[in-house]
């Protein structure tokens, strides 16, 4: 346990979460859900790479205390984990606070950068700090002593004093150094950029699952930041055309720093809101929108509530915003189903929890076109979907869903929900 519970600004989130789990399991999942994955799961650029080259090259670059094996199923994913138990000191100079953001990339392994720190006591440069994260987001920008709620994830040195950070308004740099953390994760911002992706195990399992072929057509309908775009790229050999889309500009601009580093040539990224991506009137089949029966395979991982997503202390998401997310996805899927071509595969995933954005989908889709068949989502590495009304076992069973829980590789993850599609035939037949 990691002694903090996940918390809701809104208790009614609570009481939609129950009613896809008990309450035994929603405990479960509030207090992993605060920590990240144990294990750092790494994508190797195959298509360019060799997985043991690069291996070997972080072996070097990573000091004795971290192991890094390759995937047994994922042919193209390394794992990192550390040798050792976490640990924290007990005692130290004073305590820094920082806000949840800057938490959360502590928690993944990043030093604490001046911005992120809200209280600090009068401490010299050099001295050893605890760092702590504002549980209740109200720790004003510099205090001395916060007496709020916090939890301790780091310890480390002291790098800038508070006349550096509030007085100087230092804007960039290492404030804290980081010499321990609750889960020791490494650092690998930057690390091997062309040969590697840090991605999250089941993000890399859903291009596994759509199973894209050298010189297909495919549509990525919400692509930031990237990662699953150039996933699907390299299992096509960088042949083949992928559209990516994405509405938001600088999100866009991710997608387009990601393709630049790793070299490849085959995606084609547009500013534009997929749920306008489907015209029955387009003849369109290079940029948006598009017409009927344009792709070999579609990519639908829609805007979500992000619940499954770890670190994850506290959300402040009103139970109108995550209960609306259901009606919003479903305009992704339809259109995707229209834009699919005969034989073609949908593949739709989120990283969430409720049955609303996940199950109940599934069962939408195969209700409201009778052209759809829910197929294995292979390779499966994640359980099987929970029993909603409308969804037979069998269907249950060709699903993957990630709940979080202490363990393994294939099961310390975030939480994520995966389902295949074949379309049998065309639309309206």
């Amino acid at each position: 346990s990691s002694g903090i519970n996940a918390e809701y600004g809104d208790p009614e989130v609570l009481a939609y979460l129950k009613l896809t789990f008990t309450d035994k399991q929603l405990q479960s999942i509030l207090e992993i859900l605060p920590l990240p994955p144990r294990w750092t799961t790494i994508r190797v650029n195959t298509s360019c790479y060799d997985r043991e080259t690069v291996k070997l090259e972080l072996e070097s670059i990573l000091d004795n205390r971290y192991s890094i094996k390759s995937h047994g199923v994922l042919n193209d994913v390394l794992i990192v984990c550390s040798k050792q138990k976490s640990s924290l000191n007990s005692t130290s100079s004073g305590k820094v606070i920082i806000d949840q953001k800057c938490g959360k990339a502590v928690l993944r392994g990043a030093d604490v950068f001046a911005p992120g720190i809200k209280g600090l006591p009068h401490l010299k440069s050099n001295s050893s700090v605890s760092v702590h994260i504002d549980l209740s987001h109200k720790c004003k920008r510099g205090e001395k002593n916060f007496a709020g709620p916090t939890a301790h994830i780091a310890d480390g040195v002291l790098k800038m004093n508070r006349k550096d950070i509030f007085k100087n308004m230092v804007k960039s740099g290492v404030a804290v150094k980081v010499t321990g953390r609750r889960v020791d994760v490494p650092c690998l911002n930057n690390v091997l950029e062309k040969q590697m992706f840090l991605q999250n195990l089941p993000s890399i399992v859903t291009s596994h699952v759509l199973d894209p072929q050298p010189g297909e057509v495919i549509l990525d309908m919400c692509a930031a930041p990237g990662g699953k775009t150039t996933h699907i790229a390299h299992l096509m050999q960088d042949t083949g055309t992928i559209i990516a889309l994405e509405k938001v500009g600088h999100k866009i601009d991710k997608i387009e720093k990601n393709i630049l580093k790793q070299g490849l040539k085959s995606i084609r990224a547009f500013k534009w809101d997929a749920t306008n991506a489907f015209s029955e009137t387009s003849i369109s089949v290079t940029c948006p929108p598009f017409g009927r029966e344009v792709f070999d395979r579609i990519l639908v991982d829609p805007p979500c509530s992000a619940l499954g997503q770890r670190p994850q202390l506290s959300n402040q998401c009103r139970i109108s915003e995550i209960s609306s997310y259901p009606a919003y996805q479903w305009c992704f899927v339809a259109d995707a189903i229209k834009m699919l071509r005969e034989g073609g595969t949908l593949v739709y995933s989120t990283c969430s929890f409720p049955v609303q954005e996940n199950e109940m989908i599934v069962v939408r889709v195969l209700d409201t076109f009778p052209e759809m068949e829910l197929v294995a989502a292979e390779p499966r590495l994640g359980g099987p979907g929970f029993p909603v009304k409308g969804l037979m076992e069998e269907h249950a069973s060709l699903v993957q869903r990630f709940t979080p829980q202490h363990g393994g590789v294939d099961v310390d993850t975030i939480g994520f929900f995966i389902a295949k599609f074949k379309k049998l035939r065309q639309s309206g037949l």
